[in-house]
């Protein structure tokens, strides 16, 4: 069974937690018993070697991802394994924002029109009001300038910072980021994280799978490490990275930091 608390009531528990969760892929055990709760305001760093299970737990979270045991609660929102509705899915994603690594952007719409199509179309906004929206995110992240572009007219650090604005412009509780920063040039990362840097010190909420480490640092309350679907080790960034208490963190941190 599935309940919604009202958009605007109060919740005062963590903004998501997840209990028990247990995923597979026919066989492949993708998640094993896995269990986090994120504040309001908390900024949450995911880590770990590809396959791990990082994407999927954070697909998790809004839903683009199915999980057979366990339990699932985001914005208010209630979700049991094998129990999703549309009404949940809606419901979350009302309150719940994605930033992939692939921009996903529409070439033949400019950002404007990007930025625009989701509030206008998802949460029935007037047009006038989506655009001032979308003028203002865009100058949170410095593309003022850009609005009346495509896509394709944009570097890949642009496009990814048009992807955040978009997020953005649901107005949500909750930005999942899945790697945002794997398909860039390393010239264009630095831009992306900066503005990842300035929601998370306006006190967004944020779940990040990143492999960059030094933002993992300066940025994340806490950083999670996940190896084989469980979390082996989580910890305030000074003692995860410091004094790492398993043995597949420390190796795995040996192997991320001397390159």
């Amino acid at each position: 069974m599935t309940t919604t608390i009202p958009a605007g009531s109060a919740d005062d528990g963590p903004i998501a937690r997840l209990a028990g969760i247990n995923k597979w892929y026919g066989a492949f055990h993708a998640l094993r018993d896995v269990d986090l709760a994120v504040a309001p305001g908390e900024r949450i760093v995911i880590c770990g070697p590809s396959g791990s299970g990082k994407s999927t737990l954070v697909r998790t979270v809004n839903l683009l991802e199915p999980f057979q045991q366990g339990h699932l609660r985001v914005c208010g929102v209630d979700v049991a394994a094998n129990a999703i509705t549309r009404a949940a899915r809606n419901a979350i994603n009302r309150r719940v924002a994605m930033v992939f690594q692939q921009f996903n952007l529409f070439p033949h719409m400019t950002v404007l029109q990007n930025l625009t199509v989701g509030p206008v179309f998802g949460a029935r906004a007037g047009r006038a009001e989506a655009a001032d929206l979308a003028h203002h995110y865009l100058q949170r992240v410095g593309l003022t300038d850009q609005a009346h572009k495509h896509p394709a007219q944009l570097s890949g650090g642009q496009q990814q910072r048009v992807a955040i604005a978009r997020a953005l412009c649901t107005r949500p509780r909750l930005v999942l980021f899945d790697e945002p920063t794997a398909s860039l040039d390393p010239e264009m990362v630095n831009e992306v994280l900066q503005t990842m840097e300035t929601l998370a010190a306006e006190g967004m909420t944020m779940i990040v799978v990143t492999h960059e480490m030094g933002f993992a640092r300066r940025v994340a309350d806490r950083v999670v490490f996940m190896d084989q679907g469980q979390i082996v080790e989580m910890a305030p960034p000074e003692a995860f990275f410091d004094r790492p208490q398993s043995p597949r963190l420390t190796a795995f941190l040996g192997r991320v930091l001397t390159h």
